[in-house]
């Protein structure tokens, strides 16, 4: 029996296996076509969005786009707003919750419309089948095939999306890469440009006339033709309506309703800023969360904007300025050229990063150098005519101060405060610039990549390219207290916190601290700069002016407590400034930013505020100095100042000065005789009844002897030429006037009486022996010829370039 029935079932299923196997076949069909797999990496960047750069207070300062060129932020899939549910569904696929991803229904009237039209009109395409065909425009961008196979496909990977994902999951991969029209994609960024608000916060006839736009973003654009884009939103409200979405009352409503649409422009802000930051961040992050202050830089831009008068006047069409927080080494503003789409100047060069000569703004680093190796601010330095040798054989560097004018003994106070060249390129001098160089890079000057020689004892003086942002990092590694925190843009990258940098030392607190107290020193500076200018303000600010080589680079770069700031104005082109110097070009910007950058980050301006930007450290304390030794101060000395100094140094008395019975008596060092002569502080014929002179020490009893003396061992002396040096080649500074570049002639011996000087045979004028006599620099070779009253001569050939 049992055989049998096998036998009776085998013959049956013989008979039925085409039907079975038909079954079987279009089992695993559907199964394929509903559970196959997705092309690969279609899903993968469906979440990429553009990247929105935030101030840090959460303005948006731009928007870059995502890599399909558009603008959006992504949806919650569980947070889908109601109306923009309803609305979307209504406007693109009213069965959207009921079908598998692919509506027969829809493709049928598509289709009886296609045959009436006798052309391709309608497709029929679902919710799911638009997500399906963004999605593979995400994946493959570039011109896509259409037709029957491309519809196929897309009708294909409809089905595998349904099986994949929910509704709201589809849904909201929809509202995230529909096209809205004007480069938007995504509802979220839609409402933001079109009504100004988040899109949870949408009314039903503002969710349908966005769910209107993409169908036709182009025909439908708000911003050209709104009529045209507000009839559609009328349909989409009444399918709304006739699908139980919308009450009769809401509708009428929402059709009574007028809309008040924005017109979002594009952020302008900070935009060489932004342009750092988005090329220091990695991949495409949705949301940047910078350090910049918006506020901040838009009054900067105004600061600007109202200097420009005075910026023409000094033909400078450039202004980068930067601003630091010093607590948290945080950028709060960045201008780089102080207007990015003035093409003709270079606008879109970011000033902040450009290596530029900073001239005299890189002193203080120098006295830094001194300061860490036992140098004080009492220090005494020359300044007087000097001539140094260079790298190159024969060239001697003769450095001139701004003005021209040689004080003689200066302490490093007023050296560094007054802004002094000659003393500063002693001090480099003495210090050797490799320690200079050293300093500098420890400090972040990255464009420093040279060798000591290359940049010379000219780098005191600023012959080396530095950036804004790097001076202006160093300056507030001095406010500090010496130790650098690297600076950083950014403080957030979707969320996660960006650590800071951790602190380093690069100079000790000492050293920090008698800079500091230099450089906020108003009367220290005011025999060089006045009083009542861009440098004073009603708190203590520390701040030092640059100005490069032919006049093309103006700085100022100063700090508070809080916050330091940096300001260049020139030319991109390099063409030079015409009359301006740090404290008249840059210098009112600078006023201006800073009193701007204290206010906003103290709420108010600390007017009367008397406390010095550093505390001196336990190890200093106060000494009174003889203003022209840097010794102790004795009686006898005309001039006394108080300053800080190593506690526990031994400071000798002031041996320069002497009060005698013939009155104050000043013992000039050899360093200074030439020069207190050539002031008429010191002659060689004896006292004037109105001046210190010269003595030696062995003579402060009869000055008058002594000075007969050494005339009358002078005229025994063979008639020799001191200065210049023969075959020496001097060099001409582009940065200062020409009257105040002057070689100083000076000879020793002869016949006694005048001597008489004569350049390439013309006589330039007479002087004394041991007397200086000046004369203008001219390029060229020149013979230098010297005769005393006898006839007897000497001679000499330098080379001017």
């Amino acid at each position: 029996m049992a055989a049998s029935r096998f036998a009776a079932w085998m013959r049956s299923f013989v008979r039925r296996w085409p039907i079975v196997l038909a079954v079987l076949l279009v089992a695993v069909a559907a199964v394929w076509i509903r559970c196959g797999p997705l092309p690969a990496g279609l899903l993968d960047r469906a979440d990429t969005p553009s990247t929105v750069v935030l101030d840090r207070y959460g303005e948006r300062l731009y928007e870059a786009r995502s890599p399909e060129g558009l603008r959006g932020d992504p949806i919650d899939a569980s947070r889908i707003p109601p109306f923009v549910a309803a609305a979307t569904m209504a406007a693109e696929d009213v069965r959207f919750r009921s079908h598998p991803g692919v509506d027969p229904i829809a493709i049928a009237r598509a289709a009886l419309h296609d045959v009436r039209a006798g052309r391709l009109a309608e497709g029929g395409s679902t919710l799911t089948q638009q997500v399906a065909d963004l999605l593979l425009a995400r994946l493959e961008p570039g011109p896509r095939r259409r037709g029957w196979r491309a519809k196929l496909r897309e009708t294909l990977i409809a089905l595998r999306l349904e099986h994949r994902r929910s509704k709201n999951d589809i849904l909201a991969l929809y509202l995230d890469l529909a096209p809205y029209g004007n480069q938007i994609a995504g509802i979220e960024r839609a409402s933001q440009a079109y009504f100004g608000r988040a899109a949870a916060t949408l009314t039903p006839a503002e969710a349908a006339f966005l769910a209107a736009l993409p169908q036709q973003p182009g025909r439908f654009n708000p911003w050209r033709d709104p009529a045209r884009a507000r009839a559609r939103q009328r349909r989409v409200l009444e399918a709304m309506a006739a699908h139980g979405w919308l009450s009769p009352a809401a509708l009428s409503t929402a059709l009574a309703e007028r809309l008040t649409l924005t017109h979002e422009a594009t952020a302008l802000l900070a935009p060489h800023f932004v342009e750092r930051v988005l090329a220091s961040v990695q991949g495409h992050p949705r949301v940047v969360e910078t350090t910049l202050d918006a506020t901040l830089q838009r009054t900067i831009h105004g600061i600007i904007d109202a200097a420009r008068t005075g910026l023409d006047a000094h033909h400078a069409s450039n202004v980068a300025v930067a601003v630091l927080d010093n607590r948290t080494s945080e950028w709060l503003a960045w201008e780089g050229s102080g207007d990015y789409f003035d093409a003709g100047h270079g606008g879109a060069i970011d000033g902040v990063v450009t290596p530029r000569q900073p001239g005299s703004a890189l002193k203080p680093f120098t006295y830094a150098a001194a300061f860490e190796r036992g140098f004080t601010p009492g220090h005494r330095l020359a300044d007087v005519p000097s001539e140094f040798a260079t790298a190159t054989p024969g060239v001697l560097y003769s450095p001139r101060n701004y003005d021209g004018i040689f004080r003689g003994p200066l302490l490093a106070r007023a050296a560094l405060a007054g802004s002094e060249n000659v003393p500063a390129v002693v001090l480099a001098s003495e210090v050797g610039v490799p320690a200079i160089v050293r300093l500098l890079r420890r400090a972040g000057f990255t464009s420093l990549d040279a060798n000591a020689a290359h940049y010379g004892l000219g780098l005191t003086l600023g012959n080396a390219e530095v950036k804004l942002d790097e001076l202006v990092a160093g300056y507030a590694m001095i406010a500090r207290g010496g130790e650098r925190i690297a600076p950083r843009l950014i403080r957030a990258i979707d969320g996660t916190p960006r650590p800071a940098a951790d602190a380093e030392r690069v100079i000790s607190a000492r050293t920090a601290f008698w800079l500091t107290d230099i450089l906020s020193d108003a009367d220290a500076r005011a025999y060089t700069f006045g009083r009542g200018g861009s440098l004073d303000f009603p708190f203590p600010v520390a701040a030092k002016t640059g100005t490069s080589q032919s006049y093309f680079d103006n700085w100022v770069v100063g700090y508070t407590p809080d916050v330091t700031v940096g300001v260049w104005v020139g030319n991109f082109d390099r063409t030079p400034l015409r009359g301006s110097s740090g404290i008249t070009g840059a210098g009112p910007i600078f006023h201006a930013v800073m009193l701007a950058a204290v206010e906003r980050i103290e709420g108010a301006l600390p007017v009367g505020d008397t406390r010095p930007i550093l505390a001196p450290t336990p190890d200093v304390h106060r000494v009174e100095l003889c203003a022209m030794s840097g010794m102790r101060a004795t009686d006898a000395c005309p001039t006394r100042v108080s300053e800080w100094m190593p506690a526990g140094a031994v400071i000798p008395d002031c041996t320069w000065h002497h009060a005698t019975d013939r009155g104050l008596v000043t013992v000039w060092p050899e360093a200074f005789r030439d020069w207190a002569r050539t002031e008429g502080l010191a002659t060689p014929d004896g006292p004037r009844d109105d001046a210190p002179v010269e003595v030696r020490a062995a003579d402060v009893a009869t000055p008058a002897h002594g000075d007969a003396e050494r005339t009358r061992q002078a005229a025994a002396e063979p008639l020799t030429i001191r200065r210049p040096l023969g075959g020496a080649v001097f060099l001409i500074d582009p940065t200062l006037r020409p009257q105040f570049q002057q070689l100083s002639l000076n000879a020793r011996g002869g016949a006694g009486g005048p001597l008489t000087w004569s350049i390439d045979g013309t006589i330039v004028g007479e002087a004394r022996a041991d007397e200086t006599l000046k004369w203008p620099l001219a390029r060229g070779r020149h013979e230098i010829v010297v005769r005393d009253a006898e006839g007897a001569s000497a001679r000499t050939r330098i080379e001017v370039r």
